[in-house]
């Protein structure tokens, strides 16, 4: 089956080199097309400004915003592969206040869009807004390649797949049809489950005969939270099995308890060592 179009944003030379080189990867793996969209950032605050101050601060704003994406441009260029000919690439002026309704257009049609970790050394607020936008304003498929010394295996043979009966997680596995398709083993995974919920008589039944009707076998797995966070249960049993990907919903909760109290996404966002396929 596989991703058919596919896109990635780039705010960043340094922060995207891994998302774009996947998402060429894959394009070529899947034969599908790759739309590259280079944003340069407006940076310009529209704030009460000294009379006749504003045209000037403007124009200052959106030519260096040109700069940077027509710059991000000539960089993403010399990095995808020449035998690439499903590509498009594009520089993409966006003031800053506007940038979530600018990612949610481009990717709107995608059905797989390509980031890079958010979280971590050499991150920017910048990454977490693009993926964020992309989260929230798509309903594609979300692929999270982390940053490592080699590059990630692609073909993905064994996934894992967190379960908790959420509307989030089930918009995960749909997203993530293509990637459970393809891998030869599928780990359905329960972290204390609910007790008072509709499926307790037969946990992850329903949803692992719904993968049986698309050609995937799984296996689900009930676990205790033996560990503070549920991430480190989660990613300790990918370890364990030997998982090349893990699927899962994301933001479960509200992005601002998230950011100030903590949650299973933002804690996947900073740990994980595995490429992640979300949806919301």
């Amino acid at each position: 089956m596989g991703y058919k179009s596919i896109t990635v944003i780039v705010t960043d030379s340094g922060s995207d080199a891994m998302a774009l080189a996947a998402a060429a990867a894959l394009a070529l793996r899947d034969n599908a097309h790759l739309d590259v969209h280079c944003i340069g950032v407006d940076p310009a605050r529209y704030d009460a400004m000294p009379m006749g101050g504003s045209a000037m601060i403007i124009d200052m704003g959106a030519t260096q915003a040109r700069e940077q994406a027509e710059t991000l441009l000539t960089w993403a260029r010399a990095q995808l592969p020449v035998d690439l000919e499903k590509v498009a690439t594009q520089a993409v002026v966006a003031p800053q206040l506007g940038l979530d309704a600018i990612v949610a257009r481009l990717a709107r049609y995608a059905d797989l869009v390509v980031a890079g970790k958010p979280y971590g050394p050499g991150q920017s607020p910048m990454q977490v807004n693009v993926l964020e936008a992309a989260l929230f304003g798509t309903g594609a498929a979300i692929m999270i390649v982390p940053d490592a010394e080699t590059f990630p295996d692609l073909n993905f043979k064994r996934a894992v797949v967190a379960w908790n009966e959420s509307d989030e997680s089930f918009a995960a596995i749909r997203a993530a049809m293509p990637v459970l398709q393809a891998a030869s083993h599928v780990d359905i995974v329960m972290i204390d489950p609910p007790t008072h919920s509709a499926e307790r008589s037969d946990p992850g039944g329903a949803i692992c005969m719904m993968l049986a009707r698309h050609g995937i076998r799984a296996e689900v797995s009930i676990l205790a939270r033996t560990l503070p966070r549920v991430s480190e249960v989660l990613l300790r049993f990918a370890r364990e099995r030997g998982a090349d990907v893990i699927v899962m919903g994301a933001y479960g909760h509200s992005r601002f308890r998230e950011a100030i109290l903590g949650g299973a996404t933002r804690e996947m966002l900073e740990t994980t060592s595995l490429p992640l396929v979300m949806a919301h």
